[in-house]
């Protein structure tokens, strides 16, 4: 195992860790098993949101008596009422489901203290103005979370969390998918995305990535936004070769998963190296959105990229993804076809065509 140590801190944090949001896929036992090859192999970091509770007594289970031996990170605004995963801004609210997590758990901290999934502006205004932040912030005064951050998808909306001057790290969706972009014919890494991650690095904010692997999308090339497959090292290197990526949270399913994950240690240089994404060209990615969101602005304020973003990933099987979908201020449901978007796209991506299916596929999913 390698680690990289937090920028506040000389806490060490495993350049791999666990996301737990599809543990629930294996049994009690299997999970306690896990966790066990887990922290056996190094690992010291656990994502602890996922679509249901099911997960979090085994969790628990394996790390009885050695609660201080793995990071938690833990989410406010995360809520499972009966059991089930939900996203909350009633103060009330989070405080009583952070409250409830910390109990299921058997600890009275967490490591981590994320303001879970913030993507648009009205959002974050809402933590700052009805007493969210600040609460976070007497957690971590208190000592109740030992480091504050937020979980976001968004490069915007991590800058206005930036400002504050008050967070030590926080979760972001990161992979190739995400990072790149058009450019004179080839794909080139987006400018804004990384001026985010070096802003992080020279302001000491560390960064825990989810999505690695894009919600497995990039470990087929049918299925890959890239039009190109990427193993799972490659998937590894690209996100923890980011300026100040402390740590990748490989989603487990299984030990199996968690196997292949580790695996990376051992991999050769030539199994991690992704360099061929720089030569993919535009013509093999026609129709394709990679999110980069060169649609904008659209005239009904919907954000298309993360639109298509939630519904790829809820596609691919991630059951968080139509709640942060059903959230957004504006979605496929406030599109007119304008057509605006689809000029603008250097993919020639069927913009229209992907809002009905986004449309038809989440209200399918609402009954």
């Amino acid at each position: 195992m390698e680690y990289r140590s937090l920028p506040s801190s000389n806490d060490k944090i495993s350049t791999i860790g666990i996301g737990a949001g599809n543990l629930h896929e294996s049994t009690p036992q299997e999970i306690v098993n896990i966790i066990d090859y887990g922290m056996e192999n190094g690992i010291n970091l656990i994502d602890a949101v996922m679509p249901d509770s099911r997960a979090a007594e085994p969790i628990a289970q394996a790390l009885k008596g050695r609660r201080d031996e793995m990071n938690m990170q833990m989410h406010l605004g995360a809520v499972y009422h009966k059991g089930t995963y939900s996203r909350t801004r009633d103060l009330s609210k989070v405080k009583r489901g952070f409250e409830q997590e910390l109990k299921k758990y058997g600890t009275d901290y967490a490591d981590i203290g994320i303001l879970h999934c913030v993507d648009e502006v009205g959002d974050f205004e809402k933590i700052m103005s009805d007493g969210i932040f600040d609460y976070a912030r007497k957690l971590k005064r208190e000592g109740t979370i030992r480091y504050l951050g937020f979980s976001s998808h968004s490069p915007d909306i991590c800058r206005l969390f930036l400002d504050t001057g008050e967070i030590d790290i926080f979760m972001f969706s990161l992979n190739a998918a995400y990072d790149f972009e058009p450019a004179e014919g080839k794909l080139v890494l987006s400018h804004k995305r990384m001026e985010l991650y070096r802003e992080c690095e020279k302001d000491g904010v560390g960064i825990t990535v989810m999505k690695p692997y894009d919600g497995g999308k990039l470990l087929n090339a049918k299925t890959s936004p890239l039009n190109a497959e990427m193993s799972i090292n490659q998937c590894i290197q690209y996100a923890l070769d980011r300026p100040a990526v402390l740590s990748c949270l490989a989603g487990v399913r299984s030990r199996t998963d968690l196997e292949e994950a580790l695996n990376y240690f051992s991999a050769s240089g030539e199994q991690r190296n992704y360099s061929f994404i720089g030569n993919l060209p535009h013509k093999n990615m026609q129709d394709t959105c990679i999110y980069c969101n060169h649609c904008q602005p659209c005239p009904s304020g919907i954000d298309i990229g993360s639109v298509n973003k939630y519904l790829d990933l809820a596609k691919a099987g991630d059951e968080l993804a139509k709640d942060h979908y059903m959230k957004l201020s504006k979605n496929a449901n406030d599109c007119t076809e304008c057509g605006v978007c689809e000029e603008n796209c250097p993919f020639h991506v069927n913009v229209r065509s992907r809002m009905k299916e986004a449309r038809n596929y989440f209200e399918n999913k609402s009954k």
